[in-house]
């Protein structure tokens, strides 16, 4: 549309420039300036084409283009249309009206692209508020919850110093949650300050192996068992790493079984058509509640549904943050599986 616009001006004007002779500065008003701003046009719908923008995004700067075109254009009709009144003739008026309208399609181009990019800043916003109140949320639920424990059970090595070590070790227990809890604060944080802008190329190998050796130190009682390829190169934020810790740590830790048992691999795959890297994550535990995922999908929480903890909440903002996919399935005959998708592209080519 907006080239369209663009191109059937430029014809408009050079039409124009053909049947009248100028002079000098009546063609530079009237045939040269508005044809460059016909050429503008055309050279803005080219660059909002570079520019990715959604089509729906696209659609609106169009309309504001088609908009603007309709009302000055209009405008100019209407004071022709007095002047004509008062006993004035203009000449040529279609094509002062065209010029006028070529104007007023830039204008409208512009005031498009703008609106876009505050339509943008506010999803953004948005995106931000309902991330920071489920932030909020969690923290003061999770370190009330702890910090209760820890108290309780410190009160209990007072009064029953008999049963003192097995209190100490849910005390450490506790207050190891604790930290680990404000460590993936902090990863949401300069997630959330960083947004998905700080995108590189990673390879997933190294990274998925860095946190199940850290796991197994921290979880000698589970069983990690991985199948990954050699190089799995994608494009994703540095951060990454905290999407897997979490993920698996919490196949380890929300589990029925003595012996916990999660499952890597990893491999291309194909998904409506579009290629995927895929990282599989599958435990032998109780599953992940059905309204926990739903709670997910819908982006927020409230006081009557909520996930259990901010890990998942985690993984699922650094995967799509990035322009990922983070799923579940059934693992048969028990548990669940987490998929965590990442889109191919130039720059992370699978090797």
């Amino acid at each position: 549309m907006i080239s369209g616009l663009g191109t059937g001006f430029a014809l408009i004007h050079a039409l124009h420039a053909v049947q009248y002779e100028y002079s000098l500065l009546s063609f530079t008003y009237g045939v040269f300036l508005p044809s460059l701003l016909a050429l503008s046009l055309i050279g803005g719908s080219v660059w909002l084409w570079s520019q990715e923008v959604d089509t729906s995004d696209t659609k609106r700067v169009g309309v504001w283009a088609l908009l603007g075109a309709v009302m000055i254009g209009l405008g100019t009709a209407l004071t022709i249309l007095y002047e004509g009144t008062r006993g004035v003739d203009m000449a040529a008026p279609l094509f002062i009206i065209s010029n006028s309208a070529t104007g007023g399609a830039l204008l409208g181009f512009i005031i498009g692209v703008y609106d876009v990019r505050r339509q943008a800043a506010s999803d953004r916003a948005n995106q931000l508020s309902k991330q920071l109140g489920v932030l909020n949320r969690v923290l003061r639920h999770d370190i009330r919850n702890d910090a209760n424990v820890i108290q309780g059970n410190a009160s209990l090595i007072l009064s029953e110093n008999k049963r003192g070590e097995e209190h100490a070790k849910k005390i450490q227990k506790q207050a190891a949650d604790l930290v680990r809890l404000g460590e993936q604060a902090r990863t949401i944080e300069r997630m959330l300050q960083e947004g998905n802008k700080q995108q590189e190329p990673v390879d997933l190998v190294p990274v998925i192996n860095r946190c199940c050796d850290r796991l197994e130190r921290d979880y000698p009682e589970g069983r990690i068992t991985r199948a990954l390829p050699d190089r799995l190169l994608v494009t994703t934020t540095p951060l990454i790493d905290s999407a897997f810790r979490n993920v698996i740590e919490n196949a380890l830790e929300h589990t029925n079984k003595a012996t916990p048992q999660v499952k890597i691999s990893a491999g291309p795959c194909l998904v409506d058509g579009e290629e995927y890297v895929e990282v599989r994550i599958a435990d032998n535990g109780p599953g992940i509640p059905e309204k926990e995922i739903e709670v997910l999908d819908r982006g927020f929480e409230t006081d009557l549904e909520h996930t259990s903890g901010v890990g998942l909440w985690l993984a699922n903002w650094l995967v799509t943050e990035t322009g990922g996919h983070l799923t579940f399935e059934e693992n048969a005959p028990e548990g669940a599986v987490v998929c965590l998708r990442f889109e191919l592209t130039e720059d992370a080519v699978n090797l």
